[in-house]
């Protein structure tokens, strides 16, 4: 790597650097103002309350690094500009796409990082978050694996196969109601129960009773109420727990859905988009450069904050739209995760080859 291309990298990464730790700064302030209730009301001890907001820093960098890398590439070249460099390589017969290839690499590199550290150290830190908050705020919690969501309460043992949180319904229940020490007294399952005046109902279910014997009584009922079950209120921290899966924990779960007869869109949206959703970093690299270019000598940190915000807002609307309707069943999973990606890659290729060399 030449001395000029070994300095635009070098700049870009300090400015990432720094990018990287504002925005993660900004975000723990703000998370500690909407948890500092919980942690004086629970007296958590210092210690447990620091590693709370530092397990979060993995997520964090994983969903802010787009933005972070656009700002970083923005401001870089934009200063690079305003002190008349840019054009000093123009006048010195330098290719300026070529000197600026590195930053493309360093795009392709981070969005790798990005998915090694989604795979391997996301899902663990966000399972200590989940059992901090069960530990200390009493929160309603489980585990995701690939038979689904289960959850223990005082009513027994349940696995749900799936959950709608809009409509407040459950997909594929089944309930082991236990008694000491861990035998399973009784066994119902249902395909569909939804929350009804108050309560979960089960339209059909099926019911089996063990005796001491080990004999098992089946019947079934209509109608049937789900009691001792968590509040419609309570089901996104449930359901999130599908967050900590990594990419071949949700393939199996998906695969397990779809042999069962469930629909697993919105699942197959959450598998695509770990793979989609960090390639964002090489591609805002990819359409920064041409907007940093084309301001030249006017580009500053004012500016590129102001066009990161911009760029990055655009990207956030369609991607909201197109996960939305992924999520209806309006467009397939895979065109629901990765047309944002594709549209700004098309948008930042077409800017290249207006850039003058």
């Amino acid at each position: 790597m030449k001395l000029l291309e070994k300095y635009i990298l070098t700049e870009f990464i300090k400015l990432l650097i720094i990018a990287v730790l504002s925005f993660i700064l900004l975000f723990i302030m703000v998370d500690l103002f909407e948890n500092i209730d919980n942690l004086m009301k629970f007296k958590v001890p210092l210690g447990s309350s620091i590693l709370f907001f530092i397990y979060k820093v993995p997520f964090i960098i994983g969903q802010i690094s787009p933005v972070a890398v656009l700002v970083a590439a923005l401001i870089s070249l934009g200063i690079l500009s305003k002190h008349g460099e840019i054009t000093a390589m123009k006048a010195g017969g330098i290719r300026l796409l070529k000197a600026l290839l590195p930053l493309l690499g360093a795009g392709l590199v981070i969005s790798a990082l990005v998915i090694l550290m989604n795979e391997y150290v996301t899902p663990s830190a966000l399972k200590k978050i989940d059992n901090f908050r069960q530990q200390w705020f009493g929160v309603q919690g489980g585990s995701f694996g690939k038979e689904g969501i289960w959850v223990r309460t005082g009513g027994g043992i349940f696995n749900i196969r799936q959950i709608d949180i809009k409509r407040n319904q459950l997909y594929g229940l089944t309930l082991y109601v236990m008694e000491k020490p861990f035998t399973v007294k009784e066994r119902i399952y249902s395909r569909n129960v939804a929350w009804q005046d108050g309560r979960w109902v089960a339209a059909s279910a099926t019911i089996w009773k063990f005796s001491l014997n080990g004999e098992a009584d089946r019947t079934e009922a209509d109608n049937l109420e789900i009691k001792n079950f968590i509040n419609p209120e309570d089901l996104p921290n449930v359901e999130n727990l599908q967050k900590n899966m990594s990419i071949g924990e949700l393939k199996n779960y998906i695969n397990t859905l779809e042999e069962d007869g469930y629909d697993s869109s919105r699942y197959r949206i959450e598998l695509y988009g770990k793979f989609s959703f960090p390639l964002v970093n090489f591609i805002m690299i990819l359409v920064g450069i041409p907007f940093a270019l084309k301001t030249g000598r006017y580009s500053g940190i004012a500016s590129g904050v102001g066009l990161s915000i911009i760029i990055a807002f655009s990207y956030w609307i369609i991607f909201a739209v197109t996960r939305s309707l992924g999520q209806s069943a309006l467009i397939p999973p895979i065109i629901s995760a990765a047309f944002p990606d594709v549209l700004f890659f098309a948008i930042g290729a077409l800017m290249f080859g207006y850039v003058r060399e």
